[in-house]
């Protein structure tokens, strides 16, 4: 069906009718995207880090990306692998690793302790210019915050040299000490106990606000679990604080049954 002019006219009377009546949203002013986000102060669409993110490799994205296909890790082999392809150090390659062929000589003793050597004649020094009062009982605490010694280790040990320089009567209590300083502290009047610790009674010695400051009470006192400390300890030969309470356990007994 071909159009007539009849027909023709009326779409064009249609379409000026429509032009001129438009709707009443149509006068409101319109706001270009370009715009939007510069007139709105806060949105999602314009937040950003306070800080340049750096924006991580995304691999295996296809060829066009530069990182597609095999990914960087070039072509075949152990490390362009997924799973083992960082083998842990000193592999090496299925062969003898270099650490095993060298030849060991000696071994590492897993039981040895370190103790913080302390000699009479420096207790007798710090004494004399009155940083340790002997008059109390001298114990790792005293002696660290002296800065008589510097590190604890595992334990402070009395050491007997410059015996001739002690004239105090002292009472001490180390974890260990040698023969010729036990002489010579009980020689001027004084006593010396020798007490286990463990890591945990030494830091709780040394420093026990990390525990007060918590509100908990500090931590016993544990006792050795080795045979050789149990032996060493429990000898009056070395002052063990083992011997002594057994000692006092027996005068307590004898009192009693008196």
């Amino acid at each position: 069906m071909v159009p007539n002019l009849a027909m023709w006219s009326s779409l064009r009377i249609l379409r000026a009718g429509a032009a001129v009546a438009r709707p009443a949203w149509s006068s409101i002013p319109r706001i270009s995207l370009a715009n939007y986000a510069t007139v709105s102060t806060v949105r999602i669409g314009n937040l950003a880090p306070a800080q340049p993110k750096k924006q991580r490799k995304r691999l295996g994205r296809g060829d066009g990306s530069d990182r597609g296909g095999t990914s960087t890790r070039g072509n075949k082999g152990q490390k362009g692998r997924a799973g083992n392809g960082k083998p842990k150090p000193g592999f090496e390659g299925g062969q003898m690793p270099l650490i095993r062929l060298i030849p060991k000589r000696g071994f590492v003793n897993s039981h040895k302790q370190t103790f913080a050597p302390v000699n009479l004649d420096r207790l007798q020094f710090w004494i004399d210019q009155g940083r340790i009062d002997p008059s109390q009982p001298i114990t790792v605490k005293e002696l660290y915050e002296s800065r008589c010694i510097h590190q604890i280790h595992d334990g402070v040990k009395l050491l007997g040299d410059g015996s001739k320089h002690l004239t105090t009567p002292i009472h001490i209590v180390v974890s260990r000490a040698s023969q010729s300083a036990i002489k010579a502290v009980e020689a001027t009047g004084g006593s010396i106990v020798c007490r286990y610790y463990n890591a945990l009674s030494l830091r709780a010695q040394v420093k026990p606000h990390k525990w007060l400051l918590r509100n908990k009470p500090l931590p016993h006192f544990a006792d050795p679990v080795s045979k050789r400390d149990l032996l060493w300890y429990s000898s009056p030969n070395n002052r063990g604080y083992l011997a002594l309470r057994d000692a006092q356990r027996r005068a307590a007994d004898k009192a009693d049954s008196a």
